[in-house]
């Protein structure tokens, strides 16, 4: 397992940002065909958030209304203090929604994400013709597109989230022991995204922390890592990793892939737009993926790819504190 750093966060946060900026200077991105997957994500978006306002928030708002026009303020009491809590909680589940959206549509539908990650990695290649390249090295191996495979374990993992949220839940309600369900979540969390030592005083930490907060960090915690693994999902449907594989392969990576995925994670949830954010990040994840990782050998099994991991935990023998990508001459 590799050693978690501070300068590891670091790094993939500033990974994050210049990969950013190449999406934003890649023209080929800026193409008709491009362009109009992003347009139908911000559609999308537009649409789905408009109608969970409607379906959800205002009959709220107007069950708040006329509770006060027939008992007036003076009577609202608990139920408006009831009413305005239900609404901010629905609000935190119609901000997920896009993105849980998202990720369903690309399990049924994977090719326009997979095409702008794809594109990423060639205009990044197209910058070091001097270097093995890694969108050919990719492209020579099939994409395994199993949707039914790859969507029942979508659900699963998603139902897997879902129980264990209620589990805490339930947890949380106990007398003596409830107030602890939270914190120790998020130490799991944090243990499982950075490692023992991490999670131990995330998890002390959060016993300090009101309730609200402790909730919206796991929930923020568990995003991250979620996000993290769907946008590399084109590498590794190629690779045809298993579930252990992947797990051993993050393991290497942990500390820069959890600052990527903090910015990345931060893109999706801006309001209305997340769509679009979710799709900068795709094509933001493929110069991660050369950062972390050196280009895979077109018919080198997934076991030959994840042995080049070195002992001291950089990945395929690259230190994660290697120089940017980008030449001086082509600086971000």
């Amino acid at each position: 397992m590799a050693r978690w750093t501070i300068a590891g966060l670091q790094q993939g946060a500033e990974h994050a940002i210049q990969g950013i900026v190449l999406v934003a200077r890649n023209p080929s991105i800026r193409k008709q065909k491009f362009l109009r997957i992003f347009l139908y994500l911000s559609i999308f978006s537009f649409i789905l958030f408009g109608v969970a306002r409607l379906v959800i928030t205002l009959p709220l708002q107007i069950l708040r209304l006329v509770l006060w026009i027939v008992g007036g303020t003076l009577h609202l009491g608990g139920t408006d203090d009831l009413l305005v809590t239900v609404n901010r909680n629905l609000g935190d589940l119609m901000a997920s929604l896009p993105f849980l959206v998202l990720i369903f549509m690309r399990y049924l539908y994977p090719k326009p994400l997979d095409d702008l990650f794809m594109e990423s990695l060639r205009y990044i290649d197209s910058l070091h013709p001097d270097r093995t390249p890694y969108a050919s090295s990719l492209t020579k191996r099939r994409y395994r597109a199993e949707y039914w495979t790859n969507m029942k374990g979508y659900m699963k993992r998603t139902w897997k989230n879902l129980r264990l949220g209620i589990l805490i839940f339930l947890l949380s309600r106990l007398p003596v022991v409830g107030q602890f369900a939270f914190p120790a979540a998020g130490a799991y969390a944090t243990f499982r995204s950075l490692g023992q030592t991490q999670g131990a005083v995330v998890g002390i930490c959060f016993l300090f922390l009101p309730r609200w907060a402790t909730i919206s960090l796991i929930r923020k915690l568990i995003g991250m890592r979620a996000l993290m693994r769907e946008l590399l999902e084109p590498y590794f449907a190629r690779m045809g990793m298993s579930h252990r594989e992947k797990i051993r392969w993050f393991s290497g990576r942990k500390d820069v892939l959890f600052g990527f995925s903090a910015i990345a994670y931060t893109l999706t949830r801006i309001p209305v737009v997340g769509f679009v954010g979710f799709g900068v990040a795709q094509a933001a994840a493929a110069y991660m993926l050369t950062v972390v990782t050196d280009p895979p050998s077109p018919n080198g099994s997934p076991k030959q790819e994840l042995s080049t991991t070195s002992l001291n935990g950089e990945p395929n023998g690259k230190p994660v504190d290697q120089e940017p990508l980008i030449e001086n001459k082509k600086t971000i």
